[in-house]
């Protein structure tokens, strides 16, 4: 009967997690890079910068408060962000400087791109992104 009990409660566990949320995501921790080229779009709040170069999928976050969380720079499609999101996190602390994440998304999408400082639950501001070159 244990036995029983573990395995349903793995499938429980699953759906509560991805519940709220109909987006298909996709999340990563950052390879440590240097800053951003210039030309990029960024975005600050206190504790996290984020930046995102149009038509490259990259995405570069900076930890910018030594608060003991991580920071994270988001993508997500609009209008309503339920079509695909990506996450890329900062674990290095502010001393750690840029992380960057190459990801791919559909080109010629809107969306936003988010900063947030200590990852579900912190500070976040946002700015709009195209995910392709304006032809």
């Amino acid at each position: 009967m244990k036995k029983w009990r573990v395995l349903m409660a793995v499938p429980v566990l699953g759906l509560a997690i991805t519940a709220g949320s109909a987006t298909a995501a996709s999340a990563t921790t950052g390879t440590p890079s240097g800053a951003p080229p210039s030309g990029v779009t960024c975005v600050s709040v206190t504790g996290a910068k984020a930046c995102y170069q149009s038509g490259s999928d990259k995405v570069w976050v900076k930890d910018t408060k030594a608060n003991g969380q991580s920071a994270a720079g988001t993508i997500k499609s609009l209008p309503s962000h339920t079509q695909w999101g990506r996450e890329c996190f900062n674990t290095r602390g502010e001393a750690g400087g840029w992380v960057m994440c190459d990801f791919d998304v559909p080109d010629y999408q809107p969306g936003d791109l988010w900063a947030v400082n200590n990852p579900f639950i912190g500070a976040q501001a946002s700015t709009s992104i195209n995910t392709g070159p304006i032809i």
